[in-house]
């Protein structure tokens, strides 16, 4: 349950507010602009649960970018066209109400290796281990197979 000073947000309005007053399930916030409303409390999250949760900035911690240069190096041998597939499906990707989206050029190499992998449908680990040297499908035959099957695809 939420508690008086809470922040909260109901997605599907895309509304957040802090929580003024709470009468057994029903949840009354205030929003920024002074507007009071209420909820039924099933339909709120805190809203640092839903920041956490969408958050699309990277850390800076050491940890999280122990892996950059394996990213940086995979996303600098991708062939303009497979990366183009990944531009098409982060342009595409449902938007959600609250998190602002960032622009291509402002991703970290992972997230458009995520963005290239969702779009492609072939795994992170997939492209990793293709860009290795002696690889069993080298990173080159592997984007062509890629593109042969987008191709094909466009053709039914």
């Amino acid at each position: 349950m939420f508690k008086v000073g809470d922040t909260v947000r109901n997605v599907a309005a895309n509304i957040v507010g802090t929580v003024i007053e709470t009468d057994g399930d029903t949840v009354y916030l205030e929003q920024s602009n002074g507007c009071e409303v209420d909820f039924v409390s099933s339909a709120l999250v805190l809203e640092s649960e839903f920041q956490a949760k969408h958050d699309t900035s990277v850390r800076d911690d050491a940890a999280s970018h122990e892996n950059d240069k394996v990213y940086d190096a995979v996303v600098g041998n991708l062939y303009p066209a497979v990366i183009d597939l990944g531009r098409q499906c982060h342009a595409q990707a449902r938007r959600i109400p609250g998190i602002a989206s960032k622009s291509w050029d402002a991703l970290s190499s992972l997230q458009k290796l995520n963005a290239v992998s969702e779009a492609t449908e072939i795994p992170v680990k997939t492209w990793i281990e293709a860009n290795r040297p002696a690889a069993k499908m080298p990173i080159g035959a592997l984007q062509l197979s890629v593109l042969a099957a987008v191709r094909q695809k466009g053709r039914r």
